[in-house]
């Protein structure tokens, strides 16, 4: 159990140095007594079928680190605040909040900021946002460099062939952290079933291991177990191609080759320098414009959400708004029981 404590009460603890088995000091943090049991976890935050994780890391200097939702760090505190034994087991300190895992959209929008081509791209493709209420999936996504790299060769697909690239990125039914991954592997590669869905290769994406590193068909694992509502991220340095799915990496190349053709005469409309591509099919979030709407000719509907909340959609002769319900990202919780991935 993880135990959270205020800035004022960390603070007093560690200057009175109390024992941790004297509940009479513990009042002086000014804590309800007892302290309430937090709220179960909506949907919205444990759509993985054996329970949300955290991260847990051992640092250079010998402090534990806990990674939760939106890439929150906390450190256990030191010694008397760790091991404090309870009739359930043991309760470790930490210096700031869990954060329950959120979902891709603000995951990958506000958290991951070089992931916001990759979500840009399935906003396009019209995966975008009920992949988010997919239940144990884990994502292969691309980093923004690597749609850079081929963005003249993404500019003529149509929608249904970005959809079809996208779900070669996303693993169903399975939520596989780097350590899933690891164990995958063997001489020949393990292969993936992905969202296309066929059990031909052209739907698999191979999961190889050279030393420390992880591949998935050439492209090779930058960044791993980012926590999701519904599963895990993993960000890869590559866009995979399901044509392509024979690719291997090359394991003397400092950087993987992309698996996409870019055309010639293109170069000045690809790599790192060219916008972030597909960005601007992300859905507005601050300072959107107001649409203009003819007050005699408006009329107003009332719909209930998939979270159970009103939202209203005005309509004119030629506008529609829609007024969506926000979504609360961090939970004030003092106790969150959590897996370990």
């Amino acid at each position: 159990m993880l135990t959270s404590l205020t800035a004022h009460c960390a603070l007093q603890r560690s200057l009175q140095q109390i024992s941790p088995l004297r509940p009479d000091r513990l009042r002086s943090c000014d804590f309800p007594s007892p302290i309430p049991h937090p709220p179960p976890l909506s949907q919205s935050y444990t759509n993985v079928t054996k329970g949300q994780n955290i991260l847990i890391s051992r640092q250079h200097d010998d402090t534990t680190v806990i990674t939760s939702g939106l890439g929150t760090r906390s450190t256990i505190l030191e010694p008397p605040f760790q091991d404090i034994p309870f009739a359930g087991g043991f309760i470790q300190i930490v210096d700031t909040l869990l954060v329950p895992p959120s979902r891709l959209e603000l995951t990958a929008r506000d958290a991951y900021k070089d992931l916001t081509s990759f979500l840009g791209a399935l906003y396009k493709s019209g995966l975008a946002p009920d992949l988010s209420s997919r239940k144990d999936i884990t994502i292969l996504a691309s980093r923004n460099a690597a749609f850079q790299s081929i963005a003249s060769a993404l500019d003529p697909l149509s929608r249904e062939d970005l959809s079809t690239i996208l779900q070669y990125h996303i693993i169903p039914d399975q939520v596989l952290s780097s350590s899933d991954l690891s164990s995958l592997d063997n001489s020949t590669g393990s292969s993936l079933v992905t969202l296309l869905g066929s059990d031909d290769k052209a739907s698999r994406v191979t999961v190889s291991k050279a030393g420390n590193n992880i591949f998935f068909n050439s492209a090779q694992l930058l960044q791993s177990d980012i926590l999701l509502a519904n599963g895990v991220i993993h960000i890869i340095d590559n866009v995979l191609n399901p044509d392509e799915f024979a690719e291997v990496p090359d394991l003397e190349a400092k950087s993987q080759t992309p698996v996409f053709q870019v055309s010639k005469g293109a170069e000045t409309r690809t790599g790192t320098r060219v916008p972030a591509p597909f960005t601007t099919w992300l859905p507005c979030t601050s300072d959107c414009p107001e649409p203009t709407v003819d007050a005699s000719t408006q009329r107003t509907a009332t719909t209930t959400g998939r979270n159970g909340v009103n939202s209203q959609s005005s309509t004119g002769l030629g506008a529609q708004v829609t007024a969506a319900a926000g979504f609360l990202g961090v939970v004030g919780m003092g106790v969150i029981g959590m897996g370990v991935m």
